[in-house]
Order: C-alpha cells, then sequence, then structure tokens
C-alpha cells in the first residue's frame, strides 16, 4: 500500500472514529486512536527537518 493509499485509509477511519466517540462508551483519546488509526500506518503527522 503506498502512502497516499494510506493517508486516504486513516482519513476514513477517522470518519469512523468521530462516530464511534459519539456512539460507544467513554474511552480516552490514545484507546480510540490505538483502534481506529494507528494500524493504517499513515504519517499523519508532518515533520519539518531541522
Amino acid at each position: 500500500m503506498d502512502g497516499a493509499d494510506r493517508v486516504m485509509l486513516a482519513m476514513y477511519m477517522w470518519a469512523h472514529l468521530d462516530r464511534a466517540m459519539t456512539d460507544l462508551p467513554p474511552r480516552s483519546p490514545a484507546e480510540f486512536y490505538d483502534r481506529f488509526l494507528s494500524w493504517t500506518g499513515a504519517d499523519l503527522v508532518q515533520r519539518n527537518p531541522l
């Protein structure tokens, strides 16, 4: 899977995360991130080289 596909998958899963936050019992943000986004492997943080 190339980088663009990973980002699109992460965006798709983000929409599910957003909905899950209202549908599921309260959880920590880290738990939601682990469940919905971490496994996608997308580099969601833009890094600035120093």
